[in-house]
Formats: structure tokens, C-alpha cells, sequence
């Protein structure tokens, strides 16, 4: 029996189990430097709520102009990382569970206001900005459009019914 090729095929697969462990690993902390970059973002959004009345959507141009641009760098900065990036391995990660994650940070005033169709000249303290700011909601509610008809249609509830089922 020749030793030295039964030692050479167990480190060949000794090789691959190693290379598959990385490949995996480095899909994992994509996947967690994703959600920490779109949590981030969504604490953002969260924060232009004012917090004396968490019920009621901002009014206040610039609180307005902080939700939608943290919304829209959320879209940016998850295309970015999923499609111009170069990465070494072709692998893409599953975007729609990452925009649902994101959406479900999404303080629930905020969910409510993107369920509207536009802003409205009432919505807003003054109506300076208002083609600019429909333009960013509509590419909000784009963005967030799959996790948007989700909410409305209560599959997050049934998810979180599923839960406790045992209970």
C-alpha cells in the first residue's frame, strides 16, 4: 500500500473542508457587515421621529430630509455591496430577507407613513422641498416595496404568530 498517496489525498481533503470553512465564513461576515451598515441606517431613520411623540411622522424639513436619505443610502449602500463590489468569490446574498430585516427596524410610525402615497403639502412644515421630497419617497417605497405589501398583508404577524405556536 503506497503511504505517501493515501497521505497526500487526505490532505487534499483536508484542503477543500478548509477552503469550504473559509468560503462560507467570508459569506458570513458579508452577510453581518450588511446588516450592521442597513441597522445602522434604520436607527438613522428612527431618530428624525420626534421623541416627545414617537406616533406622529416628522413634519420638520430637515427630519423629513433625514428619514427618506438614510432610507435611500440603505438602497445605496446594500446595491453597492452586492453589485460593484469585486469580490474574489461570486456570491450574492439573499437582498430581499436583508431589505425585510432593515424595514422591520423601521420604528412602526415609519411603516405607516411609507404605506401613503405621497407626501402632502399638510405633511410637511413648509412645502419648499416638496417636489424633492416626493421624489425620495416614491424611491423609498420602491425600495421598500416587497417588505412594504408584507406588512400590509400581515405575513410579518403570521411569522410572528408561528413563533409562539408552542406556547
Amino acid at each position: 500500500m503506497n503511504y505517501s498517496l493515501i497521505t497526500s489525498i487526505f490532505a487534499l481533503i483536508v484542503a477543500m473542508i478548509s477552503l469550504f470553512v473559509a468560503v462560507r465564513a467570508l459569506r458570513y461576515q458579508r452577510v453581518s457587515l450588511l446588516n450592521s451598515q442597513l441597522a445602522d441606517k434604520a436607527k438613522e431613520c428612527n431618530n428624525n421621529l420626534d421623541p416627545v411623540n414617537l406616533s406622529k411622522p416628522p413634519r420638520r424639513n430637515d427630519k423629513v430630509s433625514g428619514l427618506l436619505s438614510s432610507i435611500i443610502t440603505a438602497e445605496e449602500l446594500l446595491f453597492y455591496q452586492t453589485h460593484h463590489k469585486k469580490w474574489k468569490i461570486s456570491w450574492k446574498p439573499n437582498q430581499e430577507s436583508l431589505i425585510d430585516q432593515f424595514y422591520l427596524q423601521l420604528h412602526t410610525t415609519i411603516r405607516v407613513y411609507l404605506e401613503k402615497n405621497s407626501i402632502e403639502e399638510k405633511d410637511l412644515d413648509s412645502s419648499e422641498f416638496m417636489v424633492i421630497f416626493n421624489k425620495q419617497f416614491q424611491r423609498s417605497k420602491e425600495f421598500l416595496a416587497r417588505s412594504i405589501e408584507k406588512n400590509k398583508n400581515g405575513e410579518f404577524e403570521k411569522l410572528h404568530k408561528f413563533g409562539f405556536r408552542g406556547n
